[in-house]
């Protein structure tokens, strides 16, 4: 879907991209779990909204063409799949404007990129996180 001016990553630490492997979705969905935990509507999401992406993940469908295109889902599993996915951290969303239901996904990159910070940062951040009132 061709759009009138490009968009802005979401994420730009998580673009996706290809595995080793053979397959465009990162087998570490299966390898790591992932799979079990989710239900029909978030898989058949998370499937729609990576082949509707560009090379960054991003694409902008409205939840109503979703549902026209999966018709075995209706709006309010999609509306829940979306949030789990969230949840999972496996897209993110920014909505149009405040409240809006529909806006820009992003297909995550599969897990969470390594912690790069300085041991010495890290060890400082631990002791001001433990002397927190719990």
């Amino acid at each position: 879907m061709p759009l009138k001016r490009p968009l802005s990553v979401l994420v730009p630490g998580r673009r996706r991209n290809v595995p080793r492997s053979f397959a465009w979705i990162d087998h570490r969905l299966r390898s790591e779990g992932i799979l079990k935990r989710m239900e029909p509507a978030e898989l058949g999401l998370y499937l729609f909204l990576t082949l509707a992406a560009d090379k960054n993940g991003l694409s902008c469908w409205r939840l109503d063409r979703i549902e026209r295109d999966m018709p075995c889902f209706e709006r309010h599993l999609l509306w829940e799949a979306r949030d789990r996915l969230i949840e999972l951290d496996l897209i993110a969303f920014r909505p149009w404007r405040m409240g809006a239901p529909d806006g820009c996904y992003q297909v995550l990159s599969v897990g969470r990129p390594k912690d790069n910070r300085p041991p010495e940062i890290k060890q400082a951040m631990s002791t001001i996180f433990r002397r927190l009132p719990k």
